[in-house]
């Protein structure tokens, strides 16, 4: 086994592990309004990939809460995580113990491959990509949602020193002032956008759309729509953003690529 590969498997291993620990209250922790309604519009290709099909496999689909509101006569879920897996069979749905490098279903299986929550992140977007393509009959759909690696904010007009010493007040309310001292000074005190449980050096985030372009052209997948949102504190909480836009304004994507049908080959 080469190094990289040993690394890769440590690094599902160690993803497997956190959220199986993490799966007892998970949904009871994801109640908030603002984000279900922001998913809500977020995954709107998702729900709509699957309501003209068949059959559709969702991969990572951990608890399933995505997977049981899918109009498709078939609905089928891989994750890596037992625990997670335990409480999407609570809900009586079909799911498998898998990982999304090595699907276990036969070639053409599919219409619908989904990929929400930013699933890909955890995945090597190449061999992940040549699977599912694997997997999907001709003319099928895979949707792929990812997470921003940065977008722009006003606030990054503001010094950092300002910022972290702002940050320090509102987390501490009446802070000490000791804490306010060093965040103005540029000394850590938190880091408010790291994950909850997610071994954060072993994850990716797009950069450029062309991270999940290229891989899928080179799978043999065609692109057939892309869509951007920024998340906004206030309804609708998720706000489109045209992709000819220039600059980083958008924290979430969803492409959706399509097998070519068979006999025909746009190369």
């Amino acid at each position: 086994m080469k190094p990289t590969e040993s690394r890769a498997k440590a690094a599902r291993r160690a993803h497997a592990a956190a959220y199986d620990r993490a799966a007892d209250g998970y949904d009871q922790r994801h109640l908030d309004g603002r984000s279900q309604r922001r998913f809500h519009i977020i995954d709107r290709p998702q729900r709509e990939a699957a309501r003209h099909a068949q059959r559709v496999l969702e991969l990572g689909c951990g608890t399933g809460r995505l997977l049981a509101a899918l109009d498709a006569p078939v609905r089928v879920g891989v994750d890596i995580s037992v625990g997670m897996l335990g409480r999407a069979r609570q809900r009586g749905l079909a799911v498998v113990l898998a990982d999304a490098h090595a699907l276990p279903f036969a070639d053409h299986s599919f219409e619908a491959v989904l990929a929400p929550k930013g699933v890909f992140r955890y995945l090597d977007p190449l061999s992940a990509m040549r699977e599912c393509a694997r997997v999907l009959a001709p003319g099928g759909q895979l949707v792929v949602h990812q997470y921003a690696a940065r977008t722009w904010s006003p606030r990054s007009l503001v010094p950092p020193r300002v910022r972290q010493a702002w940050r320090a007040l509102r987390a501490g309310g009446a802070a000490d002032a000791a804490d306010v001292g060093n965040a103005a000074n540029g000394t850590d005190i938190g880091d408010e956008s790291r994950h909850d449980f997610a071994p954060e050096r072993t994850v990716w985030h797009v950069e450029r759309l062309a991270q999940l372009y290229a891989p899928a052209e080179r799978a043999g997948l065609r692109q057939a729509a892309t869509y951007l949102w920024r998340s906004i504190r206030t309804p609708p909480y998720a706000l489109a953003i045209p992709p000819w836009l220039p600059g980083a304004l958008w924290s979430h994507c969803t492409v959706v690529f399509r097998k070519p049908p068979l006999g025909r080959s746009d190369e």
